[in-house]
């Protein structure tokens, strides 16, 4: 279950993909007649979570087809630890489904970062699959220090390569901690970077200035931001580029 200061990722903003399903050995048995058949998912493209955290993920299924048969939409080439689950099932006898499984990531998992998985459709009956990427980041989880803390929210960024945002970084003090902190980044890659920024004494909450090269890959990126006090000691928190 989500803790009380993780919240899930926002899934509004969805891909519509179009699965096209082909059946070789039934093409080549119906010669030029090929049944038509399509399967188009509407589904969340990258969904960030951390060990120990599960999220529902919202998906249509809408299938277009001569032969119907049910159709299965399950998670694969996720690793050990990272499940979406019940499975998704559109009957035959109907055209559409909306369902909202849990995706799910194990307190004990080992794997960090981006997992690039597969959404599987399946209709056994008529020898039809065929999938869609389904990125999953592994953020680390937060660590704070006795006294202070970060957050960002959103964790998860979108952000077209070559242009830059703001994201909004909050610093939550206790223990009579009263001084600034400095703000810095990591990623996997150097052509992601922000401003040198400082969250003053006197405030709880700054944006923070993130920029992209144009040659940036585009694909979710998972990175760590850090907030450092004058004496050293830092507080970590997680947070996915997703880099288009």
């Amino acid at each position: 279950m989500l803790g009380p200061d993780m919240k899930p990722t926002n899934l509004k903003s969805a891909l519509r993909w179009s699965l096209l399903l082909l059946g070789s050995a039934l093409a080549a048995s119906c010669a030029g007649d090929t049944p038509y058949y399509s399967v188009q998912v509407e589904a969340p493209d990258t969904v960030s979570l951390t060990p120990g955290e599960n999220t529902p993920v919202e998906m249509t299924l809408t299938r277009i087809a001569d032969k119907r048969g049910n159709i299965r939409l399950t998670l694969a080439r996720a690793p050990e630890g990272i499940t979406l689950l019940p499975e998704v099932l559109l009957p035959a006898e109907e055209d559409s489904i909306t369902a909202t499984p849990t995706l799910a990531v194990a307190s004990n998992t080992t794997t960090t970062g981006l997992v690039q998985s597969l959404l599987l459709a399946e209709d056994p009956t008529n020898a039809f699959a065929s999938g869609a990427t389904f990125f999953i980041v592994v953020l680390p989880k937060p660590a704070p220090q006795p006294d202070f803390s970060i957050a960002v929210e959103p964790r998860q960024v979108n952000i077209y390569a070559g242009q830059s945002i703001q994201v909004p970084v909050t610093v939550t003090r206790t223990e009579g901690f009263t001084g600034k902190v400095s703000l810095t980044l990591e990623a996997a890659t150097s052509r992601i970077k922000v401003d040198p920024a400082t969250i003053e004494a006197d405030q709880t909450t700054r944006q923070l200035y993130l920029y992209t090269d144009r040659s940036t890959t585009r694909l979710p990126v998972a990175a760590t931001l850090t907030a450092t006090s004058e004496d050293g000691r830092k507080a970590t928190t997680g947070l996915t580029i997703n880099v288009r």
